[in-house]
């Protein structure tokens, strides 16, 4: 196969992905959406704190999708492919390298599962932490977003969140959860 018939081969793998990327992002939002609805009926507070946990593993699937469709397109190409098999036959060296390199942001990442299933915060809760208050607007794979009094948007990493003491100025509402 000529390098010209393997970019069009990578061009239209490339154009499936984006359309199954969008349609999983799609299902999965209507699906947690319908779920949240039906919960709320129920129990107001069971469904906020669901809320946080979905966004998270929407986010999650996602971005596992997005890395197998990078790497499918990528292994249509003989240079890259051979590659991934170099890597892979030294795993364990790329594994050691990697977890050093990428301590902090794997950090941030562990935090994030963390924070999405024990939930000491929640989407809407307003927090403090350290010198900052403000309201959880949200809750990514490495970072939190909050909204802040005086208006702007403050980013906390999310190994801050969990090893740091924290304020949550929402709790009262969370009771009984």
């Amino acid at each position: 196969m000529d390098s010209s018939s393997r970019v069009v081969q990578a061009l239209v793998a490339a154009g499936l992905w984006i359309v199954v990327i969008i349609v999983v992002r799609f299902v999965l939002e209507r699906a947690f959406a319908r779920y949240e609805r039906r919960l709320a009926e129920k129990n107001a507070a069971v469904a906020a704190r669901r809320r946080t946990t979905f966004a998270f593993l929407l986010r999650a699937v996602i971005a596992l999708t997005v890395l197998i469709g990078i790497w499918s397109v990528l292994s249509i190409f003989p240079a890259t492919h051979e590659i991934a098999n170099a890597f892979l036959a030294s795993s364990a060296v790329v594994a050691v390298v990697a977890s050093v390199a990428l301590s902090t942001p794997l950090g941030n990442l562990g935090s994030g599962v963390l924070l999405a299933f024990t939930q000491p915060v929640r989407l809407g809760d307003r927090i403090t932490v350290g010198e900052h208050t403000g309201v959880v607007e949200e809750i990514s794979l490495s970072y939190t977003t909050l909204v802040t009094d005086e208006g702007p948007h403050v980013y906390v990493p999310n190994q801050t969140m969990v090893s740091t003491m924290l304020v949550n100025r929402s709790v009262e509402a969370h009771s009984g959860v």
